[in-house]
């Protein structure tokens, strides 16, 4: 196996069950689990990694938009909660 593909396998392997079956990204978006947080992203980077090094730059943009989108909306959202919660933060 290439290292192109086990960055594939590893990123999908680490990403897919936190974020594409509802009951792990709901869990990661409404209990705010850094490391549910981490691990999606932190496959999210290996895929990207693994269609950079395939050469495959479509792949690659379209995972590296979901990197950085879910990022800034993480982000928001928690600024969000903190900006509402009773103690302010």
């Amino acid at each position: 196996m290439s290292p192109s593909t086990a960055a594939l396998v590893g990123g999908y392997a680490l990403a897919v069950p936190v974020t594409l079956f509802t009951p792990g990204f709901l869990r990661l978006w409404r209990r705010r689990e850094p490391l549910l947080y981490a691990a999606a992203q932190g496959g999210a980077g290996l895929i990207v990694a693994g269609w950079v090094a395939k050469g495959n730059t479509p792949s690659a943009l379209v995972n590296g938009a979901w990197l950085v989108g879910f990022g800034i909306a993480y982000a928001a959202e928690g600024r969000k909660r903190a900006a509402l919660s009773p103690t302010g933060g």
